[in-house]
């Protein structure tokens, strides 16, 4: 699509790519649709396009303006960029020599990842029906002079296709060419063999892949991910941990699950309980041991940097990480050998139990993935991760991964310029997988304060950061995670404990996620009764702030890709507010046709003649449906949120702009501003207003949440569930706006619950 056509209004698929002939059945990059044809049915587009007019007609409206009047053939045709067909080139980014040395590698499972596109379908043409069995059995033909093992995987997503996992087997064994795609059963898995010894011969496996890339129901070949090497070793401080480390309690304490390489005897007491797969000879119990000590003592064991009155958390340790990762990988590979697949199978099974026996909700995962090829694609990792959170209602916390020493940029300077020019000029920077991951929390690390010649704070040397894929805002948030240069007197700048129970210091992604966790944990435990998990993260990132390092002249601009948004505050200051101001949370589900309002009076105490003071922030957090094949364009329902004023119209303008976006307009008007500026088409968004020092003409104001699909797209039958958080305030702390609004509230008859928590309470909003 045209950059400037992008908008859903304007897509192809009503004149000339017609759904009944030629569907759109995927997409790439945003404004990039895909779409399944056979040669008749694409010259039926050429013909349809060549009926659209090179002369474009006029009309008058009423008030005699004249304007174009094109057919809407016109339009499409005018909207379009380019059309092409899916070639090689888009299937793989590697080369057979490079598939070989990858897949030899152990913990790989060694197999390619093959996604097929959809074809057939109720709605589909008969000849394209027929077309895609002829494929499919065109490509079964091809893999019967190779050996290969195959197994068909289950669709992921919103009727999403048929992948397929494939090996390449030494010369003599029998292949096992049965797909499972002709059958009327699509999706359904095959019984595996097992994980067969990989074929390491080049000219075989170019074979293979010459065999996959023709075929068009090929989409894509991609290699499977690998877990990377932690960010550096850690130093000892020469001190002891224990004596600081405050005890644990049976009180009401919050239990988060580490999904590591174990947690050391040292912190038993604080354990609850332990899910073990991995011996003790194949345990390297480090890295998940220095998590679990920030989590249960982080204030203690840093009180320069850190609440050190907070009390310990318990600990379930899931030790789901054999040792080695990202080094020979031969740990990983003999207890997975099917590779990362497995690996998140491990994870599923645990995190089920935890849900089950403990009611564990939040889980730290501080292990990342790499993979060779496409970096922008949308992870395996991830996708598994979305569903596994959308399924047992959960949150995972993920680093959001480590640049190599190569890759590593200069310590952050005072000069913000010279700063943003850097960071222009790094070439691999996206978050690794599976940060991306987008109902779930990613970390970036900021540098601790403290340490001589370096900008507390401000962006680690080490640290991955976004933008994040297209579509997307990662990380989400940021926390300290020690500074990326060793100082001889304060060392990495974070403290925590080793196997031993000694103080040692290090740095990483891995260290700042335990801290976001602790926070989403203690919020969870702190709210009486069970809330959805997007209310957690909507309250989360609602009192979360951006460090002001990185709002620092032209810096500003590129915060959020540096530090999401920003540094999570702790409970006690999420839920106590001054009664200078309101915190409403909205729990409710948008069903199909449905939008949600609710009109309001500004605060007295900020209004006077009509003209309002003060300030509002609201943040939004949805489950909205996802669909892995459409790429850039997988969330496929936009949630939005308003709050209006009205004018002298009677109508009603929005005021809130994007949080951290100084120049972000109100009312964006074009789709790419949209994308840009409102966070449209996103799972997290956070806005605000300005400081309001006499707006408006009316104290009548508007909370308002609609829904927009993609084109050709329907809303789920049960809809799609969101949380929304919107605080009211006098910026002066002087104004009764708590008890103003509460009163208002309960006289328009709005029910009214308090989120109970152990210090104050406030009042929760449902619609």
């Amino acid at each position: 699509m045209s950059s400037q056509a992008i908008a859903k209004t304007h897509r192809p698929q009503i004149r000339l790519f017609k759904k009944n002939a030629v569907p759109h059945v995927a997409t790439r990059g945003i404004g990039e649709p895909i779409f399944a044809c056979t040669p008749e049915t694409l010259r039926g587009v050429l013909e349809r396009l060549r009926q659209a007019e090179l002369s474009v007609g006029t009309k008058t409206l009423k008030t005699g303006e004249i304007v174009a009047n094109p057919t809407r053939a016109r339009c499409e045709a005018s909207a379009i960029a380019s059309i092409e067909l899916w070639s090689v080139a888009d299937k793989r980014a590697f080369d057979a020599e490079d598939g070989v040395a990858w897949l030899s590698r152990s913990g790989s499972g060694g197999r390619y990842h093959v996604e097929l596109f959809p074809f057939g379908g109720v709605s589909a043409p008969a000849s394209l029906t027929s077309a895609g069995q002829s494929a499919a059995r065109a490509l079964e033909n091809d893999l019967t002079n190779v050996s290969v093992d195959i197994n068909a995987q289950a669709a992921r997503g919103v009727g999403g296709p048929l992948a397929l996992s494939v090996a390449v087997l030494e010369p003599g064994v029998p292949g096992r060419t049965e797909l499972g795609i002709t059958l009327e059963e699509v999706g359904t898995a095959l019984r595996s063999r097992g994980n067969p010894a990989p074929n390491v011969d080049v000219d075989e496996h170019a074979r293979v892949l010459n065999a996959l890339e023709r075929n068009p129901l090929v989409r894509s070949i991609a290699l499977p991910p690998l877990p990377s090497a932690t960010q550096g070793e850690a130093a000892a401080t020469g001190a002891l941990a224990l004596p600081v480390l405050p005890g644990p309690d049976e009180q009401t304490l919050p239990i988060i699950g580490v999904l590591d390489g174990g947690v050391g005897p040292v912190l038993d007491p604080w354990v609850v309980d332990r899910w073990t797969v991995i011996s003790p000879s194949d345990t390297d119990a480090e890295h998940g041991t220095f998590i679990s000590g920030l989590l249960i003592a982080a204030g203690p064991l840093n009180p320069s940097l850190l609440d050190s009155s907070r009390p310990a958390c318990r600990i379930l340790d899931l030790k789901v990480l054999p040792a080695d990762p990202g080094g020979t990988g031969v740990n990983f590979g003999r207890y997975y050998p099917g590779g990362a697949a497995e690996f998140l199978d491990e994870i599923e099974d645990a995190v089920r139990d935890a849900r089950k026996r403990y009611d564990v909700r939040i889980f730290n995962l501080s292990v990342n993935f790499d993979g060779p090829g496409d970096d922008a694609r949308y992870g395996f990792t991830a996708q598994r991760l979305d569903e596994i959170a959308r399924q047992h209602d959960v949150i995972f916390v993920i680093s959001g991964g480590n640049l190599v020493p190569s890759d590593q940029r200069a310590e952050w300077g005072t000069n913000p310029d010279r700063n943003l020019a850097a960071l222009v000029r790094e070439t691999r920077t996206t978050v690794s997988e599976p940060a991306e991951s987008l109902f779930n929390l990613s970390v970036s690390a900021l540098n601790p304060p403290g340490i001589g010649g370096q900008v507390p704070y401000a962006l680690t040397r080490y640290s991955r950061r976004g933008p994040g894929l297209r579509g997307a805002t990662k990380p989400d948030l940021a926390h300290i995670g020690g500074s990326g240069t060793y100082d001889s007197v304060a060392g990495y700048g974070l403290v925590s404990v080793d196997e031993a129970g000694a103080e040692v210091t290090d740095c990483g992604t891995s260290f700042a996620a335990p801290l976001v966790a602790r926070e989403l944990a203690d919020l969870d435990v702190a709210i009486q009764g069970d809330v959805p998990r997007e209310v957690l993260l909507a309250l989360l990132i609602h009192e979360a702030r951006m460090p002001k390092q990185l709002q620092k002249g032209s810096i500003g601009a590129v915060a959020t890709q540096l530090a999401g948004f920003g540094v999570p505050s702790q409970t006690h200051h999420t839920l106590e507010r001054p009664d200078s101001e309101i915190v409403m949370v909205f729990n409710s589900t948008v069903l199909p046709r449905e939008e949600h309002s609710l009109d309001f009076s500004w605060p007295a105490a900020l209004t006077t003649n009509g003209k309002c003071r003060g300030y509002a922030r609201l943040t939004l957090v949805a489950r909205p449906v996802l669909a892995y094949e459409h790429g850039d364009e997988r969330i496929r329902v936009n949630i939005d949120a308003k709050l209006m004023q009205q004018n002298e119209d009677g109508g009603f303008n929005n005021v809130l702009k994007p949080v951290h976006n100084p120049n972000a307009m109100a009312n964006p008007k074009t789709e790419r501003e949209r994308l840009r500026e409102n966070h449209k088409w996103q799972v997290v968004k956070s806005f605000e207003t300005a400081n309001m020092r006499g707006r408006g003409s009316s104290s009548t104001w508007r909370f308002f949440v609609e829904y927009l699909t993609r084109a050709e797209e329907p809303l789920p039958i049960k809809g799609v569930e969101f949380a929304a958080v919107l605080t009211i305030s006098d910026p002066k702390g002087v104004a009764p706006v708590f008890q103003q609004m509460r009163q208002q509230l309960n006289a328009r008859g709005v029910q009214t619950t308090d989120i109970r928590v152990g210090i104050r309470n406030r009042v929760s909003t449902r619609f």
